[in-house]
């Protein structure tokens, strides 16, 4: 017969049920799983036969490096990840992390020298001449450590560490928006002289996609019956194995960023000037291959020069449309529906 606290019972169905700890989550909270048997005797062996097993990999782990913790967290969430999130994971560790704790044994970490290195990092934590990281990447570098020592917890490989490892705060940039005046003034520059570039403007100032969306986005894309414009991929880049930078492109990269956005009016008069190209070609490329970001805001700011008005980020046009509350941006919304 079971005996207290053994958390051992009889189920309605006949079997017996032992229940033990297999755990712990992200919070230190014990997670339990459950053996069966057609006896107490059976359930009880099956019980302790794993957890037999979870002490021996247990005594496994007691001198593994915190480097290896790492390459089992990034094998663990590579199809977690878009690719281009997992390559900028994959080159911090690479860069920094590594270097940083990868020598440390993982029973030997905790949150007091993990705060004390990433403080160091943030004073003279760059690769090249040793000058300080910003607090944004080393606020993601501490994203990274949470998420590796969290995974530890869940497979028993490391301790909960209490307290929580310290994030950098980052603070907000100013942004600086277009007036009404320089909003107009760029929309009648790019509608008198309409070209790939121009139009992927007008694109933007009229539907609020950030750049590598707008990269991505094809003819095929733009649905003129229904005056839709269907947001499915983006262009991102990321380093290969070799280290080596490149551009793809993939999903967006958060579900709700796949998307229909409706086109205004007059937009979609510029858009129909345009037909005639090929379905699968890229709108901002005007060809089968894709343009990078970074080529198309080099043109955007040529064409942002050529109309007179002041250098402004082209994220800053998508800013109406992320804060559309805030009563400065509120000049925008009729403008941008109309695009008269």
């Amino acid at each position: 017969m079971p005996k207290r606290g053994e958390n051992i019972r009889k189920r309605k169905d006949g079997r017996w049920e032992a229940r033990f700890i297999a755990g712990r989550d992200c919070n230190g909270k014990a997670r339990y799983r459950s053996v069966y048997g057609k006896s107490y005797t059976e359930a009880k062996e099956k019980a302790k036969s794993e957890q037999g097993k979870k002490d021996t990999q247990k005594q496994g782990n007691d001198g593994l490096l915190f480097h290896d913790l790492l390459e089992r967290w990034l094998q663990n969430s590579r199809i977690r990840y878009k690719r281009s999130t997992y390559s900028k994971y994959k080159y911090i560790i690479d860069s920094h992390l590594a270097p940083m704790v990868g020598e440390m044994q993982v029973k030997d970490i905790d949150t007091a020298k993990i705060n004390f290195l990433l403080g160091n990092k943030m004073k003279n934590g760059g690769l090249s001449r040793g000058e300080p990281l910003s607090p944004a990447y080393v606020r993601t570098m501490a994203v990274i450590l949470k998420a590796v020592l969290d995974y530890g917890v869940r497979e028993e490989i490391c301790g909960f560490l209490k307290p929580e490892i310290y994030k950098p705060v980052v603070k907000n940039r100013k942004i600086h928006t277009l007036t009404h005046a320089e909003y107009r003034q760029l929309q009648g520059h790019c509608q008198k002289h309409l070209n790939v570039t121009s139009i992927g403007i007008l694109i933007a100032l009229g539907t609020g996609l950030r750049v590598g969306e707008l990269c991505a986005l094809r003819w095929e894309d733009i649905d003129a019956r229904n005056q839709l414009l269907h947001v499915r991929q983006t262009v991102s880049r990321m380093k290969d194995d070799n280290g080596k930078c490149k551009w793809l492109t993939e999903q967006p990269k958060t579900a709700s960023s796949i998307r229909d956005i409706p086109i205004p009016n007059r937009l979609m008069e510029y858009l129909l000037q345009m037909e005639g190209r090929l379905a699968s070609a890229y709108v901002v490329s005007g060809n089968e291959n894709f343009m990078n970001p970074r080529t198309f805001e080099y043109r955007y700011h040529k064409e942002v020069r050529a109309s007179n008005i002041a250098s402004i980020n082209f994220h800053a046009l998508r800013h109406p449309y992320v804060k559309p509350t805030t009563k400065k941006y509120l000049f925008f919304l009729v403008p941008m529906i109309q695009l008269s």
